[in-house]
Parts: C-alpha cells; structure tokens; sequence
C-alpha cells in the first residue's frame, strides 16, 4: 500500500504543502525517520528523488554533498536516511496471488516518455531467463477499436472524453476475453503478461476532462475485466517525458503537451489513491541508470 506521501511527490505538490496533507501516522513515522520535524519532507523527497537519481553513479558524492549542505545534515546521516527511507513509500503487506498456478499479470504505467517500451523489454528478457512463459502486450491492442482510439489519439478523429473513454473499454474487455491472444488465456495457461498500460491510464487521461468516478465505475465494476497482480508505475518528471518524446518522436499525439502531461501525472496520484487499499502498486523512480530501474522492476515481479 502506498504511503500518502509517495504519492504526493508523484503529484509534484510543493514542499510547504505536503505536510499539511500528510495524515498524523504518517507525520509521526516521517519525524521518527529523521530525527526531528524541521527539514524532514524535504530530506524524504530528496532521497526519493535527487538520491535515487544519483545513487550508484559516479555522481553519488557530489549530490550528497549538495543535499547535505542544503538540508544542514552531514553527508552520513543523509547516506543512513536514504538507505532507511523505503518504508516510508509504501506500509502494510502486498496481496499475493490468489492461484499460484496461473501466470503472473503484470502491468507497467507511466506517462508517454516514461521508458515503458524499454522497461517491459527488458522484464521481458529477464523474465524468460528465469525460466518463465511471458507474453508482452499493450493497450489500446490491434484490434478495431483499438484502431479507432489510435486514430482519435493521433488528432485524426475528433471525439468526446466520454466516447474515447468507452472506447478504451471495449478494447479492454477484449483485452482480456479474446480466445486468440487475450489475458485470460495467457493467464489460466501459466504465461506471465505483461502489459503496457490498463484501466490505471483511463482514469488518469480520460479523469482530466471527465468524471474519474464514472470512468472508474466502468472498468473496476466490469466482470471481464481482469485485476493485475502488480501495476508498477514509472515516475518520471514531466520535463523530462517531453524532451524525450521530442528527441524521438516526428508527431504528437493529443494528451502530449506539457500542460496536459502534468495534469495527467496528478490524475495518476488520484487513482492510485482509489485504488491503493485493494491492489499492489509500486511508484518508482524512473530517472536513474536503466539496470538499477530494470532490476528493482524484477525484484518487485519476483516477489508476487
């Protein structure tokens, strides 16, 4: 379960107002962690953003130096805090699977430029060495209305949040109940899926212009549709999603600017909260080496 503070931090709230927002277990176990209550929010978002950046590079020093300094902490209490800070992003006992005979459903979340491709490659990739089935997949799928989503996605189609919202959940059911290639069979088969993106991204992208109730009403109320065993979502600001996508993309789809992205990043703060105290969510750090990512992705698939 997450902690109200990860997901603050994933929303990009200020500083000044995250602790006015934090409920008092959480106030006491952030104060206990550091020792005093002045500082503290800061400290923990350091450590869970420019201390996980930096961490195992050859820059690890320099930025701890710098966070020390700014902080008025020396460079090895700062070092003990960031190795301690993990329980602070998440509390309470994940759910495991319910038949450890079917494959593992995993989904990967994370805004356009996250690293979503790469990540599930390399899951993928590391998951078959494991001596895994795993079967790779990402919505909207190839079917026709998958088709039509694409289309209103790309601005060649103008159509309502309410119609693209319906649309994305036509895909999903047959997502999951196609007999051809669909989660459910993958699943009842022992095959891992992996998918990029599922009902998480409808309520964070059609939640900005519409109601999140209703559009999660549809997809958590929907019999076919299927609960992931994991969805892990990589954070990543939206800064650097934009200069990502531009460096590698010739065309934007409609959910790309970066005003709209940032709004998307806080739908996603807004889901995760709805959603946190029945499903396994994991809010990591996406801007850092790409082995340290692709192996804390393994080890938190490993542990379902």
């Amino acid at each position: 379960m997450l902690t109200e503070l990860r997901l603050l931090i994933l929303e990009d709230a200020q500083i000044t107002d995250m602790e006015k927002r934090l409920p008092d277990d959480e106030k006491a176990a952030l104060y206990s962690w550091y020792g005093r209550e002045d500082g503290a929010v800061s400290a923990f978002v350091w450590c869970v953003n420019e201390g996980a950046c930096k961490y195992g590079t050859g820059e690890w020093d320099e930025e701890l130096s710098r966070g020390a300094a700014a902080l008025g902490v020396d460079k090895e209490t700062l070092a003990k805090l960031y190795e301690t800070h993990g329980p602070l992003c998440r509390k309470g006992k994940e759910k495991k699977r319910k038949n450890i005979n079917d494959g593992r459903f995993i989904v990967l979340e994370g805004l356009d430029g996250s690293g979503k491709t790469t990540h599930i490659k390399h899951l993928f990739a590391d998951l078959c060495k494991e001596g895994c089935k795993v079967y790779a997949t990402a919505e909207p799928t190839s079917s026709s209305t998958g088709g039509l989503i694409r289309d209103t996605l790309g601005g060649h189609q103008k159509r309502s949040t309410s119609e693209l919202a319906a649309l994305f959940l036509a895909d999903r059911i047959h997502h999951n109940v196609n007999e051809i290639d669909g989660i459910r069979k993958f699943v009842s088969q022992g095959v891992d899926v992996i998918s990029d993106r599922y009902y998480y991204s409808s309520l964070a992208y059609q939640g900005v212009d519409s109601d999140i109730k209703w559009v999660a009403d549809m997809n958590l109320g929907c019999p076919d549709i299927r609960t992931p065993d994991v969805c892990i979502f990589l954070d990543l600001s939206a800064e650097k999603c934009v200069r990502r996508m531009n460096s590698e993309r010739l065309t934007s789809e409609i959910y790309e600017s970066m005003e709209m992205i940032k709004k998307v990043k806080r739908r996603f703060a807004d889901t995760f909260r709805m959603l946190n105290e029945n499903e396994n969510i994991y809010i990591i750090n996406a801007d850092r080496p790409m082995q340290a990512v692709s192996d804390e992705i393994l080890d938190i698939v490993k542990g379902i």
